[in-house]
């Protein structure tokens, strides 16, 4: 082997060896700190999904009997006549905070009958978790009723 061969072996031997030394410390070096518990910043973690979900709630409209045994789902656009869509009702399809969620139960109770028993289960995400806003238990068509 001739002396510019091994200068171009050397060559390609110190790329391959600074690319698997890079690329295991990309692939390998969040395993330091979520499998290990290590708390070093040159580590970089997993962060699968950082702040996606927060500001969107998980609603149920639903009526409740007058006995109070029986629960009835509404769809909250059949009640107001809306279509599903997001660019013309975008305050139905997407409700972001617990005012958001109010709103749209004085609209159904506005648009049903003056003596139902609306309630609403609401869940919005916020960092890390849910966080209940509505529990179900408070008539939102006539909140000084139990």
């Amino acid at each position: 082997m001739g002396r510019d061969q091994r200068a171009v072996h050397r060559g390609w031997s110190l790329r391959l060896g600074v690319l698997v030394l890079l690329g295991g410390w990309i692939a390998l070096s969040p395993a330091y700190r979520q499998v290990l518990g290590g708390d070093s910043e040159w580590f970089p973690r997993w962060v699968m999904f950082h702040g996606f979900g927060r500001n969107v709630c998980d609603v149920t409209f639903f009526t409740v009997a007058e006995d109070g045994t029986r629960r009835e789902r509404i769809d909250r656009f059949e009640v107001l006549g809306r279509s599903r869509s997001w660019s013309q009702n975008k305050s139905l399809v997407r409700m972001n905070d617990k005012a958001a969620v109010a709103k749209v139960g004085r609209r159904l109770c506005r648009a049903m009958e003056p003596d139902t028993d609306l309630r609403v289960v609401a869940r919005c995400g916020s960092r890390g978790q849910w966080r209940t806003r509505f529990n179900g238990r408070t008539n939102l068509c006539d909140p000084g009723k139990p």
